[in-house]
């Protein structure tokens, strides 16, 4: 893009981001009927998940170049990056919903259950899920498709085990108890208060495969392939929230699929 409309794209990017920002935000200061107001709508839905890559954006310009040269990546970047998608999501679910008192974090699906129920619901979506992604992701393969997101953990094969330990806290705790927290609980959660369900489903799933996909590293037929699976996988994580009512099951069958897919790569790549 040639100078002279590169500065004036990026004020208006700048100039876009923060009315989004505003528009997210704002409502959380001026009471509970102002936040309430657009609850369960596709504008917040959709300006909750924008808020999300704008502050993650913000978060990570420091170490942006190191995250798209393959020789810069390192764990320590990879967590930070992580970070700075999780915690924003975090921020939004409590200044949109928690703190103006539209929603409680128990309303959201941080309520206890009985250990062996939440551990069944867990093991029982976290097996299925991987019978089912390894599924798709043997038929999508025979087609011409390669939907291995495994492979941008290339970076960890090179460093020592304190490096995986710290990448499997990163995806298999932090990142399933965010992403639940905003996925199921804010995004599902208020649709199924305004939607229909399936609606509730699909909308929320097809945000959680958006936001997974990472087309600086993944060729279309990657992230057609992998968007299958991601998807399933949301849905299916959908279904335990609305079965259970809690999000800690659908907690344990995310980190379970991440963590095992993450074991099995640096094992069969350290051989």
């Amino acid at each position: 893009m040639a100078p002279t409309l590169a500065i004036p794209f990026i004020v208006l990017l700048v100039l876009l981001s923060l009315a989004i920002l505003a528009w997210v935000f704002i409502p959380t200061f001026q009471g509970r009927a102002a936040a309430e107001r657009a609850v369960g709508s596709h504008r917040l839905a959709i300006g909750a998940v924008l808020c999300v890559l704008i502050l993650n954006g913000l978060l990570t310009l420091p170490i942006a170049p190191f995250l798209h040269l393959e020789s810069g990546l390192t764990t320590s970047t990879f967590v930070i990056a992580a970070g700075a998608t999780q915690i924003p999501m975090l921020l939004i679910v409590w200044l949109r919903l928690v703190r103006p008192g539209v929603m409680t974090w128990a309303d959201l699906g941080l309520r206890g259950r009985p250990l062996d129920y939440v551990v069944a619901y867990g093991f029982g979506a976290g097996i299925f899920g991987l019978i089912v992604i390894q599924l798709v992701g043997t038929a999508l393969t025979q087609v011409g498709l390669r939907p291995n997101q495994l492979e941008q953990f290339n970076f960890v094969l090179k460093e020592g085990p304190a490096s995986f330990a710290l990448l499997l806290l990163s995806a298999g705790i932090a990142a399933p108890f965010a992403e639940e927290l905003f996925f199921r609980g804010f995004l599902f959660g208020t649709y199924r208060r305004t939607k229909p369900l399936w609606m509730a489903y699909g909308a929320s799933s097809l945000m959680f495969t958006l936001l997974h996909l990472e087309p600086n590293r993944m060729n279309p037929a990657q992230m057609a392939g992998l968007s299958v699976g991601i998807f399933i996988l949301a849905t299916l994580l959908a279904w335990v929230y609305e079965r259970t009512d809690s999000l800690y099951p659908g907690m344990l069958a995310h980190a379970l699929n991440n963590a095992t897919g993450l074991i099995l790569f640096y094992t069969i790549g350290m051989r």
